[in-house]
């Protein structure tokens, strides 16, 4: 306990401790050991939609499927990839968060 990188119980139940920007999804997008992480979605531009499709790998899945991700709040998603596909940066910031330390 008190070492960078260890995650107590407590802190991983549903918090953020690490988090960034995804610039480019050209590649797609996934954190190193096939770690889960959540997402944020910020409309750069007024929205009358309440969420948008992204196709996903999440934590339990083998393969991508699509999956609605709510606007301007963090995702209940345990997501470890994310499919390539630039044209969402286009017209929204997507932000990153994990429950556990994320090296670089």
């Amino acid at each position: 306990m008190g070492q960078k990188g260890y995650i107590s119980e407590f802190m991983n139940g549903g918090r953020i401790v690490a988090h960034g920007k995804i610039d480019d999804l050209s590649s797609g997008f996934s954190l190193p050991n096939g770690e889960p992480f959540s997402i944020y979605i910020r409309p750069k531009n007024s929205v009358t939609a309440l969420d948008t499709v992204l196709s996903v790998r999440c934590y339990q899945d083998n393969d991508f499927s699509e999956a609605p991700v709510a606007y301007n709040d963090w995702s209940p998603l345990a997501i470890t990839e994310i499919a390539p596909d630039n044209d969402i940066l286009t017209d929204n910031d997507v932000y990153w968060g994990s429950g556990s330390y994320v090296e670089g």
